[in-house]
């Protein structure tokens, strides 16, 4: 090669790194010792002249040094990090292209997909994650997934303030005694707890995979007739996964006075399927709780405000 010095730098330059960054470095002098002596005088008299020789020209030429050149980059293994760490707007930007491509309804809330994308290209320059890794982001049973949408949340779905965990807002919306116990049902290894909504008495499946209070569409027309659930509480439309992975689209309200033992419940979430008949009491519930505890011996749930 002509000049070996600059075109690690125009390599360096493409990457946006620096000669301190021994990942470009390696990429770098990969590239170089590839071409180094590849070509003849006359290749590079053939694309230029004494002064300027069309390097790139003459790569694109040569299919099998142009895959070694490439294989150079994604043999680094960090292909992913350096993108989010050298060309970040472009890395976002692919980002919400991903995301919308999975987008049936294309009506995400762009700013908070962007906010999504902008947080995981933190997680990844913050974590040095390599390309090897990058696959457990999209495994949804991963360390690393979790750890992602607990930090960065879920970009197809709205921040659910009623399903996070105690706070001290949260606290005020649980109104009874200082401690409470309620009997429980334990059947094939499933756990239903009994609560009241207007003038209905029932047993719910207590689910702590689930976030919100889930009903069927009959509970929904009787509790607008109590004047329970009304358009003033109206949410809006809601994506929930179920049990079997599916994706079902529910109206959501927020409600008051859910009973459970002595306590009346303020600010719930409940979302309705038109789909399910079962109805599910998800954690978000209990999150008004300061603590609780689940006594399989007995068949008891233990509340503390």
């Amino acid at each position: 090669m002509l000049n070996r010095f600059n075109f690690i730098n125009n390599c360096l330059r493409s990457l946006n790194k620096e000669r301190t960054d021994k990942t470009a470095m390696t990429i770098c002098e990969c590239q170089a010792n590839k071409i180094d002596g590849h070509f003849t005088n006359k290749q590079y008299r053939q694309l230029g002249n004494s002064d300027m020789v069309d390097l790139s020209g003459l790569i694109r030429e040569d299919t099998a040094l142009y895959r070694e050149i490439q294989r150079c980059y994604t043999g680094s293994g960090k292909t992913f990090l350096i993108q989010a760490e050298g060309f970040k707007e472009e890395f976002i930007n692919n980002c919400m292209k991903s995301i919308r491509h999975n987008d049936m309804d294309g009506k995400l809330d762009t700013v908070r997909v962007r906010n999504f994308c902008n947080c995981q290209l933190n997680l990844v320059t913050s974590k040095q994650i390599a390309d090897a890794e990058i696959e457990k982001m999209n495994n949804p049973n991963s360390v690393l997934f979790f750890e992602m949408m607990y930090k960065c949340g879920d970009p197809f779905r709205e921040e659910n303030t009623g399903s996070k965990n105690w706070n001290e807002n949260a606290g005020k919306d649980v109104l009874g005694p200082a401690s409470d116990t309620v009997r429980i049902l334990t059947m094939d290894g499933m756990t239903y707890i009994k609560l009241k909504t207007g003038s209905m008495i029932q047993f719910w499946l207590f689910d702590t995979g689930a976030t919100d209070l889930l009903i069927n569409k009959e509970m929904e027309e009787q509790l607008k007739k109590e004047g329970m659930i009304s358009q003033a509480g109206y949410l809006g439309i809601g994506k929930y996964e179920m049990a079997n992975g599916t994706i079902d689209t529910c109206r959501k309200y927020q409600v008051d006075n859910i009973q459970v033992g002595h306590y009346k419940i303020n600010n719930i979430i409940m979302a309705v399927s038109d789909k399910s008949k079962r109805i599910i009491a998800g954690k978000g519930l209990l999150n008004k709780f300061t603590n609780w505890m689940l006594d399989n011996k007995n068949d008891l749930l233990i509340l503390n405000r």
